[in-house]
């Protein structure tokens, strides 16, 4: 028993030496993939040690995937190192959820279309999905930039000039960071879609190859009237509404901008498949994307929905949320524009 003991010991002493050398490679791997550098060795090893224990919470969410007891996959990647706090800090918008609440710009009564939506919710195709229309633009990074109240905004309105012109023009983000402060939008540090449409129907809107995304907001706008893709008539904004009539409205109108909760590890190191996060429902609205569709099949339907954290986040920078359980808030406040 002794020796059994003992030699127990000295292997599991053995296994732990081994793996040290294999984790080291694959946190200087990491950092080489995400060019990621510190300041000092300290610094280093305080983020290898956040990133390792985001690691351990990947593989065991995964573990659980590998057995058919969840529909999504999760993978490190470029948000390894953060805390949960630096992330929501970093790449989501807590204001959101107050800002959206204490505005009723352009608040949209469906009572006046509430018969032909009826009419249409009885009628809904099994899928929707406007990338085929090529009515969605490609997937961007925001960055180190709160700017996705922006990018969806800006993803809605080019779906809308597509189906209307039958070519997608890609449109500023970056004028509408730059721009859009009397709207009460904040540049880097957040903003409200809907008030993206209000600069939007008041100024008009460049195009991204005039005035290009910078991940940051400059010192003053730089709008040129001359070269004004298009001028909007106006926007409509739902809120609290259910997802079969959210379904009706993207089967009509293309593209939508919604505001979702998205400040939770499902979402931050999501890789593919269906999100169905039970996290979802209790957290605050703090992020703004693109709705381009949604699929309903057997034995779980989902919304296809567009992101702005690159094209290696997800499924190339898109997620689908699992269909009827209003998942991380998606029936929260939707907007479109109108042109």
């Amino acid at each position: 028993m002794i020796f059994f003991l003992s030699a127990m010991c000295i292997l599991t002493g053995i296994s732990m030496a081994s793996t040290i050398p294999f984790i080291d490679k694959e946190w200087e791997l990491w950092k080489l993939v995400h060019g990621k550098s510190y300041p000092n060795l300290e610094e280093d090893q305080a983020r290898r040690g956040i990133w390792l224990d985001n690691l351990e919470k990947i593989d065991a969410h995964n573990a659980q995937y590998l057995q058919g007891n969840t529909m999504y996959e999760m993978t490190m990647n470029q948000f390894g190192d953060l805390t949960p706090m630096e992330f929501a800090n970093l790449y989501t918008d807590a204001r959101i959820s107050e800002m959206v609440n204490y505005t009723d710009d352009a608040l949209f009564g469906f009572e006046m279309e509430e018969l032909e939506e009826m009419e249409e919710i009885n009628h809904l195709p099994q899928e929707v999905d406007w990338r085929k229309m090529h009515y969605v633009g490609k997937v961007k990074d925001q960055g180190l930039c709160s700017s996705c109240y922006a990018f969806t905004a800006i993803g809605a309105l080019e779906g809308q000039l597509a189906k209307e012109k039958k070519q997608l023009i890609e449109l500023s983000v970056q004028n509408i960071i730059d721009c859009s402060d009397e709207y009460k939008n904040f540049g880097c540090r957040g903003g409200l879609p809907y008030r993206a449409f209000q600069y939007m129907r008041d100024h008009g809107i460049e195009s991204d190859q005039s005035y290009p995304y910078q991940e940051k907001k400059n010192d003053k706008c730089l709008f040129n009237n001359s070269k004004s893709v298009i001028k909007i008539k106006g926007f409509r904004r739902m809120k609290k509404y259910s997802e079969k009539k959210l379904a009706a409205v993207i089967r009509r109108v293309g593209p939508l901008s919604v505001l979702i909760c998205s400040a939770h590890d499902s979402w931050r190191f999501y890789k593919s498949g269906i999100l169905d996060d039970a996290d979802c429902y209790n957290k605050r609205i703090d992020h703004a994307v693109l709705l381009i569709g949604y699929v309903d099949e057997h034995p779980t339907g989902y919304w296809i929905i567009k992101n702005s954290w690159g094209t290696s986040w997800g499924e190339r920078g898109y997620i689908r949320l699992v269909k009827g359980k209003n998942m991380c808030g998606i029936t929260h406040c939707a907007s479109y524009p109108i042109i």
